[in-house]
């Protein structure tokens, strides 16, 4: 009898945050579930961190839950099946991939993450917070701000951030148009903010360190704005160069992986991201392997098919995700369907 663990649909996981939004999850997965907020954490391991938490949140919220019980569990009971033996042996029970569903019902505010270096310095993690965006839906208008155009000088960040001057450090950023389909990603200490109507595949470190720019308009305090750290040193965490001539770093172009009449496999970040996530789109029109031999986290974004791996099958359709344990081994698709294949950094 095979005990290796399967694929496994994951519940709708809504973690509380300061913003508005979460409509567009829930009409992506069907409008079924009444869990309201706009992050869904998909695939995760990863709990909100105390400090962040509201009162009458149980302490592994964020966690994801499976008809087995908690992700988290599961994978501490069988990390070399789920994980795989050599990520298991470098990295023990750790993923290093938080997979999140995050839909802005405002404009978010002007922020950045902690770099990894950064973050072993100053809070105590081997994570920074590296991330990317892969669109799924964009209301008309929508807009995301990423960078600086030209260098900022830390002495005027430091004054627009003193008099939360959004406007000014708005007018500063790269201003981008969205629409769906669209991939991003933003490197640890970039500032960014992602505007209203904008639901995406957020792939990141397995972290919630981000330093608020703008946080009074959103009713954060200077204290949880800058992760306890205080201005003078939360500050250095920006990346103020100039980025108006290096969009194409921060919007990258899907390279093809496989191509054939059964359908096409891309690779949706640049190779740099490679040391934090790598995401791969299936566009599958009758047959199509996707050559996981790890952890994943799965986004079905569009269509309905099946899903195969060795030992067994599942159907699948728009608006599911799933978590895939390593001992799976290679998946396949059939059907009219579109997957993101979420992995963990390479080891």
């Amino acid at each position: 009898m095979n005990n290796a663990p399967a694929p496994l649909l994951l519940e709708d996981n809504r973690v509380p945050v300061y913003y508005s939004g979460g409509e567009r999850i829930s009409a992506f997965r069907g409008g079924g579930s009444r869990a309201t907020g706009p992050e869904d954490w998909v695939g995760s391991l990863s709990a909100l961190p105390a400090a962040l938490l509201p009162p009458g949140y149980p302490p592994d919220t964020g966690v994801s839950r499976t008809e087995h019980g908690s992700l988290r569990e599961l994978v501490a009971a069988n990390p070399q099946a789920w994980l795989g033996p050599e990520f298991a042996a470098a990295n023990g029970t750790e993923t290093g991939l938080l997979v999140k569903l995050l839909d802005a019902g405002e404009r978010l505010p002007v922020h950045c993450h902690p770099t990894r270096a950064f973050a072993q310095a100053h809070l105590g993690s081997r994570f920074g917070k590296t991330e990317g965006w892969i669109v799924l839906a964009a209301a008309p208008g929508a807009r995301v701000w990423l960078g600086m155009r030209d260098h900022v000088d830390a002495e005027q960040m430091r004054g627009w951030v003193a008099r939360q001057d959004s406007t000014a450090m708005l007018a500063a950023m790269n201003e981008l148009p969205v629409t769906a389909g669209q991939v991003f990603y933003v490197p640890a200490g970039l500032p960014h903010a992602i505007g209203a109507g904008v639901l995406v595949t957020e792939l990141q470190e397995p972290t919630s360190f981000s330093v608020l720019a703008e946080h009074d308009a959103f009713g954060v305090g200077p204290e949880p704005a800058t992760l306890g750290l205080g201005w003078d040193l939360a500050l250095t965490c920006f990346d103020l160069g100039g980025y108006a001539d290096r969009l194409d770093e921060l919007t990258p172009a899907p390279r093809d992986l496989h191509s054939s009449s059964g359908g096409r496999l891309r690779s949706l970040f640049p190779v740099d991201a490679d040391a934090y996530f790598r995401a791969w789109q299936a566009e599958c029109t009758e047959e199509q392997e996707l050559p996981v031999t790890g952890f994943s986290v799965l986004v079905v974004t569009g269509g309905a098919g099946t899903l195969s791996w060795e030992g067994g099958r599942t159907p699948i359709e728009c608006g599911q995700t799933l978590v895939v344990p390593a001992a799976a081994g290679p998946l396949r698709l059939r059907g009219a369907v579109r997957v993101i294949a979420c992995l963990p950094p390479e080891s």
